[in-house]
């Protein structure tokens, strides 16, 4: 309701970036995991936490020295940009919110069931969402995986990967689709996945996934009167749901 008219005159994105700046790692070692903090400080605008996602650009490499991956390699990341957060947690003034730990599997899980097979051709490529077909691992042009294959040409050759996380995949905010958070500040505090398993390959050569852009991106409303009249009446009240945490 809160998203149309008569009640929203216009909607914009606000970027929100990491408290502290991605650092990328040296020769030899693997990109740091843990400690990606977000923080909306506004306290006074409406927000559309539903519609809300992570935009995230990722490179797939050599963990020696950085260089690129050969197309041939029978390697690449796994499917899903899901698969990048390991755990996430929200919370407001040291309230926490939200808490999931190994959150990639239950959304993974959830994801082949709702997702339909015309939404999993189009929309969720956005998402690096290339299924396997078999258990074969040919990344050339013999390969019969077609979801390995996918991701191989859009990952290998030194080729960044940019695709999106939205936030109404986890339960906390899948539950606001019909609800608005009131005007709060909100912590993500984010540990991504290990690379181990991240990355899909038959040989022990050392490869490492390198994020080099990491976004919150927010749509912030911006209500008529009578819109804002409607959330003063719905959503300042104080109110408590019940959501199903992924497990």
């Amino acid at each position: 309701m809160f998203r149309t008219q008569p009640y929203l005159e216009n909607i914009s994105y606000t970027q929100i970036n990491l408290n502290t700046p991605i650092t990328l790692p040296p020769n030899n070692q693997f990109q740091r995991k843990g400690g990606y903090i977000f923080t909306m400080t506004d306290r006074d605008s409406f927000y559309d936490w539903y519609n809300a996602y992570f935009r995230v650009d990722f490179k797939f490499e050599a963990k020696a020295d950085g260089a690129n991956i050969a197309a041939d390699t029978q390697s690449t990341p796994i499917n899903g940009s899901f698969s990048l957060i390991k755990n996430l947690k929200v919370s407001s003034s040291g309230k926490k919110l939200y808490e999931a730990d190994n959150i990639h599997k239950g959304v993974s899980i959830k994801s082949l069931l709702d997702f339909s097979d015309d939404y999993s051709r189009s929309v969720a490529k956005n998402q690096f969402w290339y299924l396997d077909s078999d258990a074969t691992t040919e990344t050339d042009g013999n390969a019969t995986d077609a979801g390995m294959r996918a991701r191989a040409l859009l990952s290998q050759g030194g080729l960044t990967v940019q695709t999106i996380i939205p936030l109404n995949r986890y339960s906390f905010f899948e539950s606001l689709s019909d609800r608005l958070l009131p005007p709060m500040q909100l912590e993500f505090n984010i540990e991504l996945q290990n690379d181990h398993e991240m990355i899909f390959q038959n040989d022990g050569t050392a490869r490492r996934i390198v994020v080099r852009k990491f976004e919150l991106w927010v749509p912030k409303l911006y209500l008529t009167g009578k819109g804002q009249t409607m959330a003063n009446e719905k959503f300042l009240k104080p109110t408590q749901w019940k959501y199903l945490n992924e497990n």
